[in-house]
């Protein structure tokens, strides 16, 4: 029932409405992977699933820079630390998906309230399989719209699809199964 989609066929039906290119400010110097620059400069923020919704590069330029507040942050967390990650999405609760300069996924509990490494969830995901996870929840949205429950044995198969995506995401999934 549940299957993980090949990154170019999401990549694909998420640029099927391309936007005008909204490139990234020309002095930032965050080293985006192509996927992630190619995608979020060419869409508006999209609700992928009810966990993941994706912001386009203009929004997530906006967030980013406001979440780079101090204030946001535990006292212990630099500057050079903040510069490190880059927020990309969030889910309907105002949770942040955010990644950092190596591509890897992390998930933030805004009720944790400060911003810091420790309190960032490693989810063992880099970008793309993000995008996968979210089709992934996707599927499971549309399955809970229509039958207004997940039966056990779809709630295995769901968890055995979240651990091919990475053992860690399985490990430290941040939303209720």
């Amino acid at each position: 029932m549940f299957s993980i989609r090949p990154i170019t066929d999401i990549k694909i039906d998420l640029l099927v409405n391309h936007e005008v290119s909204r490139n990234f400010p020309r002095l930032l110097d965050f080293p985006f992977v192509e996927l992630y620059r190619e995608i979020a400069t060419h869409i508006k923020t999209v609700e992928i699933s009810s966990e993941c919704i994706l912001f386009d590069s203009v929004q997530s330029y906006n967030e980013t820079m406001g979440f780079a507040d101090p204030d946001y942050w535990s006292a212990e967390s630099s500057s050079e630390e903040i510069a490190e990650f880059w927020v990309f999405g969030q889910n309907g609760q105002g949770d942040l998906w955010l990644f950092d300069k190596k591509d890897q996924v992390y998930f933030f509990d805004h009720n944790l309230e400060q911003m810091c490494r420790n309190n960032f969830l490693d989810l063992g995901l880099n970008f793309g399989r993000w995008l996968q996870f979210a089709q992934l929840n996707k599927q499971l949205d549309i399955i809970y719209d229509m039958e207004n429950e997940i039966s056990e044995g779809l709630r295995q198969e769901y968890r055995s699809r979240l651990n091919a995506l990475s053992e860690l995401l399985l490990l430290n999934y941040p939303f209720e199964l």
